[in-house]
């Protein structure tokens, strides 16, 4: 039986910063592809679950995604999810 379980990305997010929450998590996810703690292929947990474990609202986590899949971090495709881009 396989389980779905998303693992934890260990991502925290200041509500006492001046920058947005959006821009907090797209800077730390880029900061991970890049010193390729996620290499490409990496698959990113759904928005609803990456918003649950930051305690966050999912467009915080959906803002994020798109401006990452913008500036060509990621790949998204409707029913598969959103994985790191090759370089």
């Amino acid at each position: 039986m396989q389980t779905n379980k998303v693992q934890p990305l260990g991502i925290r997010l200041s509500a006492a910063s001046r920058i947005p929450l959006h821009r907090q998590l797209f800077d730390a996810l880029v900061s991970r592809i890049h010193d390729r703690t996620f290499p490409a292929g990496f698959r990113l947990p759904p928005t609803r679950a990456l918003a649950a474990e930051l305690k966050t609202h999912r467009n915080t986590v959906v803002r994020a995604y798109e401006d990452l899949h913008a500036a060509g971090f990621v790949e998204s495709t409707v029913g598969r999810g959103t994985f790191v881009a090759e370089a």
